[in-house]
């Protein structure tokens, strides 16, 4: 992400998600702050799960992404 245009698109992206209840982007930090829906919840180790597919997702959309532990 380079401006806040990018982190309103990343926002966008990832709220466009099911499994994404709302979300919060930081462009300097170079940071995202995902809220689930409780239907995310459902596997044990659900946020793993999530996190990597989300960061997979934003990936094949143009924005580097990995999930931080």
């Amino acid at each position: 992400m380079m401006c806040d245009g990018c982190a309103a698109s990343v926002k966008r992206i990832l709220e466009s998600q099911p499994e994404v209840a709302s979300a919060t982007v930081d462009f300097k930090e170079a940071k995202a702050v995902v809220w689930t829906t409780a239907e995310a919840k459902v596997a044990e180790d659900w946020q793993k799960q999530c996190g990597e597919k989300l960061a997979n997702h934003l990936g094949t959309c143009g924005f580097e992404s990995r999930l931080q532990e």
